[in-house]
């Protein structure tokens, strides 16, 4: 490949990225300003998500003319999916623990806007189920299937694509204005990363960050339920 053409395509990719990247985050600030959460711009909110996904398998199979997914699914054996599930959801209680260090410097996080969205997913169980499926699906094809693959070929080499990926992972949770969360995600996203670097298996990355999502506004619901203090 010629210096124009690697330079072409460099920028191709930057911009997928980009996209990947603020999509997101504009959609959120678009859907919301001014309103707050309601079960109609919960469920809108979740659509225009998917929609992420449709423009960015748009942009990867006509733009960049590639697959989407740039790394083939391996196949594994019956065992690998519950061993990797157990793996991934000790490393996440983990990551949940770690999210803490804010309170050890005497910062407490305003949780009210989370705790607002959940109270609203308590109206309707269909919207909660659909909204820990989005969360599943949708964010990692984005920041694992399609973010970690390209950001090898820019930075052509392993460990920068996790840092990059992870970061922007927890950015786009800073909308709950929780430091706790933006580590919390962060340190998910390092830990997903680097399993779909190693066995470049997506599936059990959805099922596994659908199940984590479900379990938190289950657990988020029952706090409110019982007027349990959420910390």
């Amino acid at each position: 490949m010629d210096a124009i053409s690697l330079k072409r395509s460099n920028t191709i990719l930057i911009i997928g990225v980009l996209i990947a990247f603020l999509y997101y985050p504009s959609i959120g600030f678009i859907t919301f300003r001014g309103t707050g959460y309601t079960v109609n711009t919960l469920f809108i909110s979740r659509l225009f998500i998917w929609l992420e996904v449709a423009i960015l398998y748009f942009y990867a199979t006509k733009v960049e003319q590639n697959d989407f997914l740039l790394w083939p699914e391996k196949k594994e054996t019956f065992w690998f999916y519950p061993a990797s599930f157990g793996a991934l959801y000790l490393l996440t209680i983990g990551a949940g623990i770690a999210s803490n260090i804010p309170l050890l410097f005497g910062h407490h996080d305003n949780r009210q806007i989370m705790l607002h969205m959940v109270a609203v997913l308590n109206k309707s169980w269909p919207l909660l189920i659909f909204a820990a499926l989005t969360a599943g699906f949708t964010e990692e094809l984005i920041f694992r299937g399609y973010l970690v693959p390209r950001l090898e070929m820019l930075f052509k080499n392993k460990h920068m694509p996790v840092i990059t990926s992870s970061l922007m992972f927890g950015l786009i949770h800073f909308r709950y204005q929780s430091y706790s969360e933006v580590i919390f995600t962060t340190l998910v996203g390092v830990v997903f990363a680097i399993h779909y670097q190693w066995y470049r298996n997506i599936k059990i990355l959805i099922f596994t960050h659908a199940c984590i999502d479900l379990v938190s506004f289950l657990v988020f619901r029952l706090a409110l339920a019982y007027h349990l203090p959420l910390k």
